[in-house]
């Protein structure tokens, strides 16, 4: 059992820390600023707080909060300390108490009281490879240009002004196909950084060419897949696990004798990557004749299209992990084969 647990509120510009002594039942507080500068000042605060108690026997919890909560994270986990980054939704839904106040002192404390209840579901932060992490920044840029390029299409098209002829209308027009441009060459500069960084690596650039050989799997929807799964070493080859992260994964609701839901996808989900893997679904059931054929059984069966496109984006997370899993590109007259020897156990069997 650790005798130290450390509870991290991080916010942008600061972050306040909680630390409990499990044995005593003491604690103390501090606010740092959100560097490693203020993390290395925690870190003294909590030594001298932890006197006679070895680094071993401490450990940190702070709430996933994005950009904001890495700096620290990283920070602790360079210095071999034991850093837990847990989901903000399950520490406030197992505080056990009703809070109507909220302040980020309290809150530290909160997350600290949630490392010492929950230490054996304690997972350990693992550094990602700084390879993975400057993709993620540039899909993440990339993401930023492609939204700021459509606002300009947008407000070149749609708005009604935009019709009536005028020299501010043309400037307008003149200045944003200018800008579209411009933005065009960026996204261009980030993707050829991106594909420098795959090639310097054999297993992204081996799994990166498994699954874009999939039909309706190009390169953001490849890129997001390494990315989000760390190369796939975060989900440990667990389709339903990624399909429940991506949000196409359903789950049904039961409970006493009057509710019983069918299965439904959560909400609790990466939409970003939801909105991509529709976009991938779309592009295969017009394109590869495995899932087309697959979207077209399920409507004879008389399932209503969004549920069969559903089926389709589960269908296809699953196929690209098998795929990675037995480092096999797409072979689409292998997948026949293998379903139609399916069909035929099931036809011999009933």
């Amino acid at each position: 059992m650790k005798k130290i647990t450390v509870g991290i509120d991080f916010a942008k510009e600061k972050f306040d820390m909680t630390a409990l002594n499990v044995v005593e039942g003491t604690s103390v507080h501090g606010q740092f600023k959100n560097s490693p500068m203020g993390a290395r000042d925690m870190l003294r605060t909590v030594r001298k707080f932890a006197r006679g108690t070895d680094s071993k026997d401490w450990m940190f919890c702070g709430e996933d909060t994005g950009h904001y909560s890495q700096t620290v994270t990283r920070y602790l986990s360079e210095k071999k300390y034991f850093m837990w980054l847990q989901n903000a939704y399950s520490i406030k839904r197992s505080e056990g108490v009703i809070r109507r106040s909220k302040d980020d002192k309290a809150d530290s404390r909160s997350i600290a009281e949630y490392a010492h209840r929950f230490e054996d579901k304690a997972v350990r932060y693992k550094l990602p490879p700084k390879e993975l992490e400057d993709l993620k920044m540039l899909l993440s840029q990339r993401d930023l240009y492609v939204s700021a390029k459509t606002k300009l299409q947008n407000s070149t098209s749609e708005i009604p002004g935009m019709k009536v002829q005028g020299s501010a209308v043309s400037l307008i027009k003149s200045t944003n196909k200018r800008l579209c441009r411009e933005i065009d060459n960026e996204i261009r500069r980030l993707e050829d950084k991106m594909d420098e960084i795959i090639d310097s690596v054999e297993d992204i650039r081996e799994n990166y060419d498994i699954l874009s050989s999939f039909t309706g799997v190009a390169r953001i929807n490849t890129l997001a897949f390494i990315v989000y799964t760390e190369n796939f070493t975060k989900f440990d080859f667990d389709a339903r696990k990624i399909a429940t992260y991506w949000g196409v994964a359903p789950f049904h609701k039961e409970s006493g004798t009057s509710i019983h839901t069918s299965p439904h996808v959560s909400g609790f989900c990466n939409k970003k990557l939801k909105a991509l893997i529709s976009n991938a679904a779309t592009v295969a059931i017009k394109f590869n004749p495995v899932i087309k054929a697959y979207y077209n059984r399920l409507l004879e069966r008389g399932k209503c299209p969004m549920i069969a496109k559903n089926n389709v984006k589960n269908k296809i997370i699953h196929i690209l992990t098998a795929m990675v899993r037995k480092k096999q590109k797409f072979d689409k007259d292998y997948i026949f084969t293998f379903d139609t020897c399916v069909k035929n156990v099931k036809f011999l069997v009933s």
